[in-house]
C-alpha cells in the first residue's frame, strides 16, 4: 500500500533536520571547543633559538630588544616579564581555489623569568594550545642578539 500525501509530508517533517537540532548541535560543538581552549596549556620551555639565546641577558637588554612588556612583576630576586604576540590577520585565512576560509586565531604568551637580574628561563604558551604559535613567540624576540 502506498503512503498518502499527508503521510509523506509527515515523514518529510520527521526526517528533515530541524533548525533546532542544527542549532543545538552547533552550540554543543562550540561549547566543546571552548572547553578545550580554556584548559591550561603547558608552557614550552626549550627548543627555539631566541628562547635559548635570551638566557643570561639582563632585564635592560631584554627590554631594549623586545620592547616594554605587557606585565612586569617583581618578588624578591625574581622578576617576571610577560609579552603577547598575535598572528597577523592575513595569516588567519587560508586561500583555496576560489575563496578563502578562516583558520584559528592564534598567538603566544612569552614569559621571561629573571633571577638576580639575569634571564633564567623563557616560557612560551601557545593560544590556543592546539596551534603551534612558536613563530609568533620567536617574533617577540627577533630583534634580540643571540
Amino acid at each position: 500500500m502506498l503512503p498518502t500525501v499527508p503521510d509523506l509530508y509527515l515523514m518529510h517533517i520527521i526526517m528533515r533536520p530541524s533548525h533546532f537540532r542544527r542549532h543545538a548541535t552547533l552550540v554543543i560543538l562550540l561549547l566543546t571547543g571552548l572547553q578545550f581552549s580554556c584548559q591550561r596549556a603547558l608552557p614550552v620551555t626549550d627548543g627555539f633559538p631566541h628562547q635559548q639565546g635570551l638566557r643570561g641577558k639582563s632585564k635592560h637588554e631584554v627590554v631594549a630588544c623586545a620592547g616594554t612588556p605587557l606585565q612586569e612583576r617583581e618578588e624578591g630576586t625574581l622578576t617576571t616579564l610577560r609579552y603577547y604576540k598575535e598572528a597577523p590577520l592575513l595569516e588567519e585565512s587560508m586561500v583555496g581555489s576560489k575563496s578563502s576560509r578562516p583558520t584559528v586565531h592564534h598567538g603566544c604568551w612569552a614569559t621571561v623569568i629573571l633571577q638576580n637580574q639575569r634571564v633564567d628561563q623563557v616560557r612560551y604558551r601557545f593560544v590556543p594550545s592546539s596551534v603551534d604559535a612558536s613563530n609568533d613567540c620567536e617574533e617577540i624576540f627577533a630583534n634580540c642578539p643571540e
